[in-house]
Order: C-alpha cells, then structure tokens, then sequence
C-alpha cells in the first residue's frame, strides 16, 4: 500500500511506501522541490525548510 498526496509545489501526484516516516526528505519528481513527510497519520507533506541545525549529524 502506498500513502498519497499532492506536491505544495506543484500539484503533483506524490505516492510514497507505507514504510515512510515523519520528517523524511525526498525530491518531487515533477518539479524538484525538496519535500518533508510533515505527518504519517494523516499523511501530509509540505515543502522543506531551507537549512535545519541537525541535518547532516
């Protein structure tokens, strides 16, 4: 099973493993927007923040 939803972006259809997980990153394959897992349940993406703290520890 696939969770979907549409890019902020572009309005693309996004569909991702049901494995995803809260703040997973991934690339809209329609525009290139760099996208975030904002919730699993329900599921909703939202474009990603410019630089985080954390990333890359």
């Amino acid at each position: 099973m696939a969770l979907n939803a549409q890019c902020p972006v572009c309005d693309a259809e996004i569909s991702l493993p049901d494995d995803t997980v809260k703040d997973e990153l991934f690339e809209c394959e329609e525009c290139g927007s760099e996208l975030v897992v904002a919730s699993v349940n329900p599921f909703e993406i939202e474009e990603a923040p410019e630089i985080e703290e954390d990333w890359g520890e």
